[in-house]
């Protein structure tokens, strides 16, 4: 996480050279249309996607979508693409509530939906630290209180998400960020593909694909080794999508990051 707070201020110092800039710019508009047809083969509208996001955006923030914003990034015009024909979205589940942006957006983008959220106790974030690579863990729960109050569809529970093993009810929207290396992030996929309704979608947030992303800072491999041992066995299907497309979040390649898009094969 500091190597890539590092790149976005050496992004920002070399947008004051022209030259340079122009170069990203082109990058980046490469990245856009491969980024749309990814989209299209998925049956989605990235255009139509980021027009009903940046309402949202607006209307809670005052600004449209900008993936250099904080935790922003792809997965929010996935979602609103989503939305687009959200009558069969009835249950949507996020495993890893962090500040409760996602989870106030969601409620914005599917207001006909119940979602749950869940994250661990506020004592064992604050015992462990998990989000002390973000800020003071109190200020991230205080900021998650603050966010979820104005979501009234949004059902927030304190459990570790090895506990969704126990449970039965189906999602047909499900976000696995969570703890992104094994075993954890082994499991919530798995419950994820057995909790996901026939016609539903999983989105799994940070897939790296190399072996170079090996080691800390959340670069495991375990998120694609587990998507790719359950299609194996003839269970999913799973497609991968470019969480950032700027310049300095694919290169080099050990630094790129997808979102995994799973629907369950027909049985």
């Amino acid at each position: 996480m500091l190597v890539e707070k590092f790149l976005l201020q050496f992004i920002g110092f070399l947008s004051h050279n022209s030259f340079a800039n122009q170069l990203f710019k082109n990058f980046e508009n490469r990245q856009k249309v491969k980024q749309d047809a990814v989209f299209s083969s998925l049956g989605l509208d990235r255009s139509l996607a980021l027009v009903k996001l940046n309402k949202v955006l607006e209307e809670l923030y005052g600004i449209t979508f900008n993936e250099k914003n904080g935790m922003w990034s792809e997965h929010l015009v996935l979602f609103a693409a989503f939305s687009e024909d959200s009558s069969n979205v009835h249950k949507i589940l996020e495993i890893g509530t962090f500040n409760g942006e996602t989870a106030k957006i969601l409620s914005r983008l599917f207001p006909n939906s119940l979602i749950t959220t869940i994250d661990l106790p506020n004592s064992e974030i604050s015992k462990s630290k998990i989000y002390g690579y973000e800020t003071k863990n109190d200020i991230i729960i205080s900021k998650r209180e603050k966010n979820l109050r104005l979501a009234s569809n949004v059902n927030f529970k304190e459990m570790n998400s090895l506990e969704l093993i126990h449970h039965e009810s189906k999602y047909d929207l499900i976000w696995i960020d969570g703890d992104h290396s094994y075993p954890t992030a082994a499991i919530d996929i798995s419950n994820a593909v057995r909790l996901l309704t026939k016609n539903g979608i999983a989105l799994c947030d940070d897939v790296y694909l190399h072996s170079s992303a090996r080691g800390k800072n959340g670069r495991s491999l375990a998120t694609i080794e587990t998507l790719r041992n359950i299609k194996n066995s003839n269970l999913i299907n799973f497609e991968l999508v470019r969480k950032r497309l700027g310049y300095f979040f694919n290169s080099p390649k050990s630094f790129q990051k997808y979102l995994g898009v799973i629907t369950l094969k027909d049985s």
